[in-house]
Order: C-alpha cells, then sequence, then structure tokens
C-alpha cells in the first residue's frame, strides 16, 4: 500500500518530545523504539468528549503529544502557532464549526476559524483562531523535504481517533508517498481512506 499525501498540507514534525518519533529503546526498526513489544492499536482517548472532559489513553500513543490536533470533526485541523491551523483545502473545518483541542489534563478548548488562507502549492488551507491556545495545547512546525526522507517512519492519525505506523517511500515535489514499514506487526498498520483528508501526519 502507497498512500499520497501533500508535504506542506498534512506532514508535520514534533509531536514527540524530541525531534521526530524516537522516544524509547526497544527491538522495533530504526526510530519506532516508542512502540511496546506486545502490539497494540494506537487508540488515543479512553474517552472522548468534543465539547467535554476527555481521557487519553495511557499506551504507547500517549508518548505522542497530540494536544493540537482537533478531533471533533472529520474536517481535521492541525496548530501550526498558538492562532493558526492547517487543513486540506478541499475539506476546511467550516467557521460555525468549532476547533476543539484537550490539554493533556483533558481539558477541552474551544475556538473558532475567523479567517482562511488557500495556499497556492498543494491542497493547503490556513485559518486563523478567533483567539491564541494556551501554553498547554501544542503546536507543530510544518516539515520540509529535507524532513522526509525515504525509509523515516511516519505516525499517522486518522477519523477514528487512532494512530498507525508508516514510513516515507518517496518524495516528489510537494508530494510525499507513503508506504508500510517492512516487519512491522499489521496491528500498526491502516489503508487510509475517503474521511482521513487533513488527519495530520508526523515525523
Amino acid at each position: 500500500m502507497k498512500s499520497a499525501l501533500f508535504l506542506l498540507s498534512l506532514l508535520l514534525c514534533a509531536c514527540a518530545p524530541s525531534q521526530g518519533p524516537t522516544i524509547l529503546p526497544g527491538n522495533n526498526p530504526p526510530g519506532l523504539g516508542f512502540l511496546p513489544a506486545q502490539a497494540e492499536k494506537g487508540l488515543l482517548f479512553k474517552y472522548y468528549q468534543p465539547k467535554g472532559p476527555s481521557k487519553w489513553l495511557n499506551n504507547w500513543a500517549a508518548n505522542l503529544n497530540l494536544t493540537g490536533v482537533s478531533f471533533n470533526d472529520t474536517r481535521t485541523a492541525t496548530l501550526i502557532s498558538p492562532s493558526h491551523v492547517v487543513m486540506a483545502a478541499h475539506y476546511m473545518r467550516p467557521s460555525d464549526v468549532p476547533v476543539m483541542f484537550h490539554d493533556k489534563n483533558g481539558t477541552p478548548h474551544e475556538r473558532y476559524i475567523t479567517a482562511v488562507r488557500t495556499l497556492n502549492t498543494g491542497d493547503i488551507a490556513v485559518g486563523r483562531l478567533n483567539m491564541p491556545v494556551p501554553a498547554g495545547v501544542k503546536w507543530y512546525r510544518l516539515a520540509n523535504a529535507g524532513d522526509a526522507t525515504p525509509g523515516r517512519p511516519v505516525i499517522t492519525t486518522d477519523q477514528t481517533n487512532s494512530l498507525s505506523v508508516h514510513c516515507v517511500d518517496s518524495v516528489r515535489g510537494a508530494v510525499v508517498q507513503l508506504g508500510y514499514i517492512k516487519g512491522l506487526n499489521p496491528l500498526y498498520q491502516r489503508h487510509l481512506v475517503v474521511g482521513d483528508s487533513g488527519s495530520p501526519s508526523f515525523l
């Protein structure tokens, strides 16, 4: 399986405490030491309430700080500054739909998009929020071509509020081709489908 995604709109950096997803030592392929020896699905929440308190699961996915991803709508919005989100231009969050973030304590933070600019390259839209998010909600740096080296692990989010693991297969201009990591347990893999548009992937 190979999935194409626009480099600037969907591929971001540093959702982990350090640069890239390498967090803990282990026996998995390079860059995947944070995955447990016993494979488990990368569910993000024990329970999720879009506008209410939610509880993040304490599993391998908890090593990654995803507080800056708004999961309350399939038209995902992801923070690239305290006041700006990036989205897929063909699947943008409307201004009347809240952009909900949950900090590590599960406390909800509600924002709205007040202005949108569509970029001239790729399927990219940037939205401005009505007010900045607090410091407990993370924002991410957009990846560039130098970050997306073939073979590098990629952590992918989707509309099911879970994580899957892929790798950079190739880069062609503004498009990154993802592939599966050879030998990785299939439980960590997912075939991305319609509705996953705009869900961010992280290096």
